[in-house]
């Protein structure tokens, strides 16, 4: 079968996940500021909607079934396999914390965000899972 995946928006968003883990990395240690609270909403915003765009690339791509909501976006890469459960796991709440972010964000705290900027190491295993998943179906050549 042969599959119209836009490769190249996939690996624009990874690239832009790996900025965000970046700026996550580098708040996990410094000063808990206004502007640092800010950045870190903005990045854990950003790199949730970086793994959902992608999701959706890859399910329009390959043609998997359709999703409901950002939440079965999550259920059908685990169901796909182009992720594991752990990661479905974080990504979804991840998803939960962007929902705040969005809706109800007077209503968050930095206390709020410091498990997930303290644990945004997994962002490169989503990458890396979507990597190893699309040279599997397209090839070796597919996301270089």
């Amino acid at each position: 079968m042969i599959y119209d995946v836009n490769v190249n928006r996939i690996k624009e968003q990874l690239s832009h996940l790996e900025l965000c883990a970046d700026l996550l990395e580098r708040l996990a240690v410094g000063k808990r500021e206004l502007e640092e609270r800010f950045a870190a909403e903005r990045a854990l915003h950003l790199a949730s909607e970086c793994m959902i765009d992608v999701g959706s690339v890859m399910i329009d791509g390959f043609i998997m079934r359709d999703p409901g909501g950002y939440f079965d976006i999550v259920d059908i890469l685990e169901d796909e396999r182009v992720i594991d459960r752990e990661t479905g796991s974080k990504l979804r709440n991840l998803l939960s914390l962007r929902e705040r972010l969005v809706r109800r964000y007077t209503e968050t705290a930095w206390t709020d965000l410091i498990p997930y900027v303290q644990d945004s190491g997994w962002f490169a295993d989503f990458a890396k899972q979507v990597k190893t998943y699309l040279q599997k179906e397209l090839g070796e050549q597919s996301i270089r």
